[in-house]
């Protein structure tokens, strides 16, 4: 019988938390003065935290973990609330093997931006996986394939999850479900859907 109980709460609200910055807030050096109420306007934060945040995500590219994970907390320092800074520090913890600081990122990544985005249920899945909580994966993905049901990443680790879980036959139509997706027009797609991520005696 599949397992659908998270050992932790998924989707677990971040509201009682304040959104802090990661760092202390550095001081941005002044733009050319403007004739607009006469004095010079500061620099835009948001366009400076962008600009770091795609730096950063060069420094992924090439392997530069460190370097792009000072360069992502500084964007936050600057925007706390930035949603791809906050996902793409994650990506950075999570090739530095820090997979719990990964996962906290990428749950504070959710609150921003919510929860029907089903990138992040798929990469929330992959981190709790690595941390040998399959159970959790498992509904990660089942999240993910509710709202889209043909997404082959989430058939995939949906597929290792319940291998680690020891439920081998339901790992085996998931890995199918990669290398034959169902039409997404097709109502037997949606039956499909319901009886592969339903619970049932003979899932196992």
């Amino acid at each position: 019988m599949e397992t659908f109980v998270c050992d932790r709460p998924l989707g677990k609200s971040l509201d009682h938390r304040q959104i802090l910055p990661i760092g202390p807030r550095p001081r941005l050096p002044l733009s050319a003065p403007q004739r607009d109420s006469g004095r010079a306007c500061e620099r835009d934060y948001e366009t400076e935290a962008m600009h770091r945040c795609e730096v950063g995500k060069l420094c992924l590219e090439v392997g530069r973990y460190r370097e792009a994970l000072e360069q992502f907390e500084q964007a936050l320092t600057l925007h706390p609330h930035d949603v791809e800074s906050w996902c793409s520090r994650a990506d950075a913890l999570a090739c530095l093997g820090r997979y719990e600081d990964a996962l906290e990122s990428l749950e504070q990544t959710q609150e921003l931006a919510g929860m029907a985005d089903v990138r992040l249920w798929v990469q929330k899945a992959v981190l709790l996986i690595l941390l040998n909580r399959p159970a959790a994966a498992l509904n990660c993905c089942n999240q993910a394939l509710w709202r889209s049901p043909n997404h082959t990443q989430a058939w995939l680790f949906r597929g290792v999850a319940l291998h680690r879980l020891g439920q081998f036959r339901a790992a085996t139509r998931s890995y199918e479900r990669v290398a034959h997706p169902a039409l997404p027009s097709s109502i037997d797609s949606l039956r499909r859907l319901c009886r592969d991520v339903s619970p049932s005696p003979q899932a196992s």
